[in-house]
């Protein structure tokens, strides 16, 4: 294991993962500009720490190869560092880039620090706050193979699931491809979930209700960490006060959402549940375009009550939660596919899985159930039990999504879901006509059922 490592970020995620470091043994040389910071959390590690509050100082500090991990800002505070450590390292030393970068920009990075010989690491870490201190998922994205001192401490530092939660990806940007797909995935789940919440709220359920409904997950195999932590939310009380019932209802990102959605679209993947999850966050930040609300009005209080009250039940959102959860993994996987078959990656599902599997935000028990899956199946995502976990929920979803609609209730991404599912499952699709649309307006031709040719068709000719 690294005797020592370097550190330039002392955030929340900086300080803890350095805690988290020290406390297996690796001593950890930080910069910060702020000697009084410095001061302030040295005694926090028990004299595995000691901190510089000029870069110079600490890059002259660190014994060769130097190993030095960036926990800051990413985008321009990442690029700004990487630029001057550039100029201050020597052959062989290792930058380890533990922000939230776009992959791209680790793709950059990693090429630029090639040209200089200097090793590029760009990696994924989930788990927030907690997930630092006490072991995150780790997805590390790297040209060249890693020094066997700097695996066994990332490994060490990581999640335990029980294996290590931490994933070895080819590229300077995979690991954080990874990290930023994990995240797309993560809108996915949570909006979902606030929509089995909006649900049983509309049917009357008390929160101490629903938070049993989100706990009795647990005991069907369908939970996850962030199902586990809406439970608590849910009982959390301001005095005689539920403080959930006391947050405005707007949800804000910091951006890895719409980064996926852009991927996808730059991959030609199709993402809908994860696209409807980012624009609900959008949407909840709009404002009220008309007063007049349609789930309160009163001409609209048809009889449909009754029958809503029938499905919205615990059983028929369990299954209908699991439908979406599993759509959104499906898509995410997808998007990982693509990426790995264009850069010729070989990135397989078991890995993905195992990495997640702990430490992460969307760890859960349905990630075991894929795992087993995939270790059955040639083609993992056109396998008939992948298929089968959302085939088997569909009249349910159906039934959950139409007494919503009727009831003027919007479930985005349940709904997307829904859609995803029922095209892509179908033998046919009305696209023929699209193709003939375009050729009509622009000649941008069509290509006929016997034929792979692209041919023009005269459209106008029997007028």
């Amino acid at each position: 294991m690294l005797s020592e490592i370097g550190l330039i970020g002392l955030g929340v995620m900086g300080k803890n993962i350095a805690l988290n470091i020290a406390e297996k043994g690796t001593f950890v040389k930080a910069f910060n500009g702020s000697q009084e910071k410095i001061d302030a959390i040295s005694e926090e590690f028990s004299g595995m720490f000691s901190g510089f509050t000029e870069l110079e100082e600490l890059i002259d500090n660190l014994e060769r190869p130097r190993n030095i991990l960036l926990m800051i800002p990413s985008g321009q505070p990442t690029h700004s560092v990487i630029n001057q450590l550039a100029n201050l390292l020597d052959e062989g030393d290792v930058i380890i880039d533990g922000g939230n970068s776009f992959y791209q920009e680790s793709e950059n990075h990693g090429n630029i620090l090639s040209s200089k010989s200097i090793e590029f690491i760009g990696m994924g870490v989930s788990g927030g706050e907690e997930g630092a201190r006490h072991g995150p998922a780790i997805m590390i994205g790297s040209a060249n193979n890693l020094s066997d001192e700097l695996v066994e401490l990332l490994s060490a530092i990581s999640a335990k699931a029980p294996n290590d939660c931490i994933g070895f990806y080819k590229g300077h940007g995979s690991g954080h491809f990874i990290k930023m797909v994990h995240n797309g995935i993560e809108y996915a789940e949570m909006q979902l979930i606030t929509e089995a919440y909006y649900l049983l709220k509309y049917a009357e359920y008390s929160n101490i209700e629903i938070a049993e409904f989100f706990e009795s997950l647990k005991g069907m195999n369908q939970s996850s960490y962030l199902i586990e932590i809406t439970s608590e939310i849910l009982r959390k009380k301001d005095g005689e006060v539920f403080t959930l019932d006391l947050i405005k209802p707007f949800a804000n990102n910091k951006g890895t959402g719409k980064l996926t959605i852009e991927t996808s679209f730059e991959l030609g993947i199709s993402a809908p549940s994860i696209y409807a999850a980012y624009d609900a966050r959008v949407q909840s930040n709009a404002g009220d375009t008309w007063k007049k609300a349609t789930n309160e009005s009163e001409d609209t209080k048809l009889e449909l009550d009754h029958s809503f009250n029938k499905i919205i039940n615990e059983s028929n959102l369990s299954k209908a939660l699991y439908f979406g959860r599993v759509a959104a993994m499906v898509q995410g996987l997808k998007i990982i596919h693509k990426y790995s078959e264009v850069n010729s990656l070989s990135i397989n599902y078991s890995d993905i899985f195992n990495n997640w599997s702990g430490g992460c935000i969307i760890r859960s028990q349905m990630l075991d159930e894929l795992l087993e899956i995939d270790k059955t199946a040639e083609d993992f995502l056109k396998s008939e039990s992948l298929h089968n976990l959302l085939k088997d929920n569909l009249s349910v979803v159906k039934d959950v999504v139409s007494s919503s609609m009727l009831n003027n209730i919007s479930l985005p991404v349940l709904s997307s879901s829904l859609n995803w599912y029922l095209n892509i499952s179908s033998s046919s699709n009305p696209s023929n006509l699209i193709q003939a649309q375009r050729d009509y307006f622009g000649s941008h031709t069509v290509q006929l059922l016997d034929s792979e040719e692209y041919i023009h068709i005269d459209w106008r000719e029997n007028e």
